[in-house]
């Protein structure tokens, strides 16, 4: 039995060589979509003045160091639908990037006014050579999905502005 053992063992290894070239490894930057105050929600209150309403969004590298890709668009959608997703800004190629959400913003955009029980959330569609990894793409997992629970350690896959 120890002889089968060892035996079976010996003969047991593993090599599988080079990588093919039809398998190819892309280094995709990890960005992240933080309000400038480092959350990743807030509400625009439609009681008072919801047309003065800013909120302020910062994309960055979330590891300074790492290559940035080639350019980002940064995407939002409404009330979690993918099929509902529209360009907020096209060709950011510097991070970080800040910039103001305003209500008028919204309701150009998706040609409607804003009301109680909507959502926004924006985030990139990431470009990395010739390939993009989108957000919020309409079939799977896209790049504003992340890694979740990541928001502890300043990672926000995507900022949502809720209204009530």
């Amino acid at each position: 039995m120890i002889l089968i053992v060892i035996v079976a063992f010996i003969s047991c290894s593993k090599d599988d060589g080079a990588i093919p070239e039809r398998v190819s490894i892309e280094d995709v930057p990890a960005v992240t979509t933080n309000l400038e105050s480092g959350k990743t929600v807030d509400t625009i209150r439609l009681s008072g003045s919801p047309g003065n309403y800013e909120g302020k969004v910062k994309v960055a590298l979330y590891f300074n160091d790492a290559t940035p890709p080639a350019k980002v668009d940064i995407v939002v959608r409404k009330n979690g639908a993918a099929s509902n997703v529209k360009l907020y800004k096209a060709d950011v190629t510097s991070l970080p990037v800040n910039f103001t959400i305003k209500v008028s913003d919204l309701e150009t955009l998706f040609g409607a006014a804003i009301k109680a029980s909507d959502s926004y959330d924006f985030a990139p569609d990431i470009y990395v050579k010739d390939k993009k990894y989108e957000a919020f793409p309409v079939t799977g997992i896209g790049s504003g999905s992340g890694v979740t629970g990541m928001s502890a350690v300043g990672f926000g896959e995507f900022v949502r502005f809720y209204v009530k």
